[in-house]
Parts: structure tokens; sequence; C-alpha cells
């Protein structure tokens, strides 16, 4: 008994110190973070074409006490693909600056990438990928709803 109360608290302490991670999710539209969650939220994602997205939101270390206010990381892998992230900075709930966009081909190329902020509640960094002759729109949404940041991949 005593044995598997500590095996329990061991492996409850082992779960909240390493971030959140979540599985597979089909059809998700998209994931939300907290702006008061400190973590890595590490999420993976089915889309509609039945491809596997990696969507990772981080808050960066900050000095500003005031809760929900600081740049957040958003990064998206596709697995053997493609990866891209860009940082959102908060100021009391409203998107004021984007900054450090990097998108990675691993296979084909993009052709084009710009990252923007479409009002002052959402930002979405906008890519073309080009593979052989077909070409992909990948567009990277992060969107403040209330004290949750939601990112979203619309292709």
């Amino acid at each position: 008994m005593k044995k598997t109360l500590i095996l329990g608290a061991v492996l409850f302490f082992c779960m909240i110190g390493k971030g959140t991670v979540s599985h597979a999710e089909e059809h998700q539209e998209f994931v939300t973070y907290s702006l008061f969650n400190e973590k890595k939220q590490v999420t993976n994602v089915i889309t509609e074409e039945g491809e596997e997205l990696i969507i990772t939101i981080e808050k960066e270390p900050s000095l500003s006490r005031a809760l929900g206010n600081g740049t957040y990381t958003v990064s998206t892998e596709r697995r053997g693909s493609w990866k891209a992230s860009y940082q959102v900075i908060v100021k009391n709930n409203s998107i004021t600056t984007t900054k450090n966009a990097s998108a990675t081909a691993i296979s084909g190329s993009f052709t084009s990438k710009s990252l923007r902020i479409d009002n002052s509640k959402q930002a979405t960094y906008y890519l073309k990928r080009k593979v052989g002759t077909s070409t992909a729109t990948i567009n990277i949404r992060a969107k403040i709803n209330g004290s949750k940041l939601n990112v979203s991949v619309l292709s």
C-alpha cells in the first residue's frame, strides 16, 4: 500500500513537472493555451486531410508580473515535411508585436512567408509551400479569446 502511494505521488509530480502533452485529436479546429499557464504545451492534431501536426505553445520567461502579459512562442511541425514558428507579444489582452518568424521545409521549399498582425486579437503566419509541381497554403494563426490563446493551422 505504501509503495503504491509513493509510486503514485512520484508519477503525479513527474507529469506536472514536464508541461502538458496531449495526444492526437481528430479534426481539432484549434489548440487552446491559457495565458496564465507557465508551462510548455505540446498537442498532436489530426487535420481533415489526415495529416498529423505537432503544435507547441510556450510562454517565454519574463520579469513581468501582469498575468497573461508576455511573449509566447507558437510552433507547428509536420514531421518529416516542415516546421514553422513565431512569437507573439501579448499586453493587456492584445497582440502588440510579432517577431522571430521561422519556417523550414524538410521536403520541398517555402516560396512565400509573411507574418502579420491581422487585428489586435489575431496574428497569422502566412506560408506557401511547394513540393514538386503542387503548391500548398499553410496559415498558422494565434488568436486571443478572453484569457486563452487559440492556435490553429489552416490549409
